[in-house]
């Protein structure tokens, strides 16, 4: 099978002729990966590593990471963050933003909104016309998480009892702009897009951030007009979403999903195969290898382990695409990395 032959048998939840792969990881350990197999090209460590999707992406033309001194920095949506440097790697703090003030829905309309304008879409059809045998994804729409960090967490909780159609609002503005965003990606690749992945975080380690209503009256119909216009542009549709979210799956299910990221193991509830017998029969899964602890203190032997169990539990059968459990961390030994993509464990 080619990769997207491969790839998309397991979409199909079939099972295909070894279980396909992806790979995501910080900007530090992809430098390191390239470093260990001798490559420049990010494009040859995913070929080094036999990865079967590759991810599209416009180019930025304008609004982003304005420097507002003092360290701080602003993206497109107005989101504010400082740059701090780790044990390993690097990471952003975000801070204080006007929005965080906003006591009405006139409060909001003041803020400076995005629109797909400050992409060029262009750059993506030649990036397609290369890839004919991979899984080819688009991603970065984020409907209810990152409208948290632009608003503030707790000011989102708080609006949802008092203050509701604030954050109906807010949503609809996200979710406004990143329908234009996929339908101009559709667009300028002739809709040869695969899947799409959208990321949200609705869970904690222990449960839900909220209860099921409160996520059926705010979150459910505006990621079911998301999901509903990738589907009309021909691609099938993944959900990302960290934490114990068990109790989601058939919400998600019923609003038309057709995978699952990334299947957080160290959280309540997510026992791979549970949710395999539960739901895989209607739900491809994508992820599993846990980032928390195997990959970053484990041995190879126990990543090794941990991938042959994911392999034996969430593939049963098919409808399972092997990947991290999020972007693998700048403090995974590169080691690690390699047993997970090992070919025999595939």
């Amino acid at each position: 099978m080619t990769s997207r032959e491969r790839a998309f048998t397991a979409l199909d939840l079939k099972k295909p002729d070894r279980t396909p792969a992806d790979y995501k990881a910080e900007p530090d350990v992809n430098e390191r990966m390239m470093a260990h197999f001798g490559v420049a090209e990010y494009e040859d460590l995913l070929k080094k590593l036999q990865v079967d999707v590759r991810r599209l992406n416009p180019k930025q033309i304008g609004r982003f990471n304005r420097d507002l001194g003092d360290g701080i920095f602003e993206d497109y949506w107005g989101i504010r963050s400082t740059h701090l440097k780790a044990s390993h790697g690097s990471y952003d703090m975000h801070v204080h933003t006007p929005v965080w003030d906003a006591q009405s829905v006139e409060d909001l309309q003041k803020h400076d909104w995005p629109w797909p304008d400050i992409f060029d879409y262009s750059v993506m059809k030649e990036q397609r016309d290369g890839w004919d045998d991979y899984l080819v994804m688009y991603e970065g729409a984020d409907l209810f998480t990152r409208p948290c960090i632009l608003r503030n967490m707790e000011n989102v909780m708080l609006d949802m009892a008092t203050n509701p159609e604030m954050v109906h609002y807010l949503l609809d503005k996200f979710t406004s702009f990143y329908c234009e965003d996929v339908n101009r990606a559709f667009e300028a690749t002739g809709g040869r897009i695969d899947i799409y992945c959208e990321w949200s975080d609705f869970g904690t380690q222990r449960g839900l951030l909220f209860s099921i209503p409160m996520w059926r009256e705010f979150i459910a119909p505006h990621l079911k007009r998301f999901i509903d216009t990738v589907h009309a542009g021909g691609a099938k549709f993944m959900l990302h979403s960290c934490g114990a979210i068990r109790e989601l799956i058939p919400d998600f299910l019923e609003l038309g999903i057709d995978a699952l990221d990334p299947i957080q193991v160290a959280a309540e509830g997510m026992n791979p195969a549970r949710l395999k017998a539960e739901f895989g029969d209607r739900l491809c899964f994508h992820g599993g290898v846990c980032t928390q602890t195997t990959l970053p203190f484990g041995t190879p032997n126990e990543v090794r382990e941990a991938v042959r169990d994911r392999v034996a539990t969430l593939g049963k059968g098919g409808g399972y695409i092997l990947s991290s459990s999020h972007d693998i961390s700048a403090d995974t030994p590169t080691e690690n990395v390699l047993a997970m993509f090992e070919m025999e464990l595939r």
